[in-house]
């Protein structure tokens, strides 16, 4: 079990793992005694606590306030703009973000008319907020592209870096990218979150 504790509150959390030991050695200490297992026990739950937290519980409307990153994980379609021999193309783009509270990961799905799709995979992605407080999400990715029957995409690596906003229940992504393409490209994002309502999807 692996778990990143930088959008943790530590004002928050630390208090909260006090509470939890001293409760649950004090529990323990009713059916077993004082012992080994006074500090292997708490230590033991404190640890599945933070593991249930991490992959479940961050989503709930009050243990949510233990963190500071935003839950924009879900499924997102959008327009990627692209500059290819200073030609402008519009590339349909659907992305998945799976998140905790600790990590996320990208997965893009680009789809061209006349082309073969190619899909991008985060390397490393976080979030992190400028001065004023407001979250961004940063991503490098790698795509594989595509040569198959004259397509125009080769291997490359890239970078995301797309503004986190937030209206009720639905959420945007909006930024900028580049690649180590040679030539170089770069261009605009602009992704909404698929909203599911009465059985119906729309973005």
């Amino acid at each position: 079990m692996k778990i990143n504790l930088k959008y943790y509150r530590s004002g928050l959390l630390i208090p909260l793992i006090g509470v939890l030991w001293i409760g649950t050695s004090w529990v323990l200490s009713k059916f077993w005694g004082y012992g080994l297992l006074q500090g292997l026990g708490p230590t033991s739950i404190i640890i599945f606590f933070l593991w249930i937290y991490d992959k479940y519980l961050w989503k709930c409307p009050v243990l949510k306030l233990l963190i500071t990153a935003p839950n924009i994980s879900g499924r997102y379609s959008g327009i990627l703009e692209t500059t290819w021999q200073k030609e402008i193309k519009r590339v349909r783009c659907i992305t998945t973000v799976k998140q905790t509270a600790s990590t996320i990961k990208i997965q893009c799905e680009f789809i061209k008319d006349d082309e073969n799709n190619t899909e991008s995979i985060s390397k490393e992605a976080f979030i992190s907020f400028d001065e004023v407080g407001d979250p961004s999400l940063y991503f490098y990715y790698q795509n594989q592209g595509s040569c198959l029957n004259n397509d125009t995409l080769n291997q490359h690596d890239g970078m995301n870096v797309l503004k986190i906003i937030k209206n009720k229940k639905q959420i945007q992504l909006k930024g900028y990218y580049f690649t180590n393409r040679d030539p170089q490209t770069q261009g605009k994002i602009t992704l909404n979150k698929i909203i599911k309502e009465k059985n119906n999807e729309y973005s």
